[in-house]
């Protein structure tokens, strides 16, 4: 019993410790909570969103492409004279250690040309492009999301 402890002591720390940067030196990134909204019924218009964080080294999150939509755009919101506004933007810079937090009524994805088969209960790809200084390609990161109804 002692024995099958120590075996397994090293890979209980090692399962701890945090991912600080790739094996080659590049950011690490994460996510969690990916969805993206069931369109209104013959509209091919929907949003989405994510948390994203990345340890390791700064990124700039510059694109984002979708197997279910033919355009996937970067926007953000405001509220200018109690109107909500929204507009595209280039993408948002990540420092080392922060999370970005896509989601209903602020920073959000919006999905143009939606497949019209999307429904709640699917999951979708989602593949989002960050630019790493040094590097010369796109850093990407594969996501699934979660389509979610009205209300989820």
């Amino acid at each position: 019993m002692r024995f099958a402890a120590l075996l397994l002591a090293p890979a209980l720390l090692a399962a701890c410790q945090p991912a600080s940067t790739a094996p080659d030196g590049e950011p690490v990134l994460s996510y969690s909570d990916a969805f993206i909204m069931a369109p209104i019924a013959g509209r091919d218009i929907t949003m989405g969103g994510i948390e994203i964080s990345v340890e390791g080294g700064d990124v700039r999150l510059t694109g984002v492409s979708s197997d279910v939509a033919t355009t996937v755009e970067t926007h953000t919101m405001a509220m200018v004279d109690d109107r909500m506004q929204m507009r595209p933007v280039d993408g948002w810079d990540l420092k080392d250690g922060d999370t970005l937090k896509l989601d209903r009524g602020g920073d959000h994805l919006m999905f143009f040309g939606v497949d019209e088969a999307l429904a709640a209960g699917d999951t979708a790809n989602v593949t989002f492009y960050f630019d790493v200084a040094g590097r010369e390609e796109p850093l990407t990161l594969e996501a699934e999301a979660e389509v979610r109804g009205m209300g989820e």
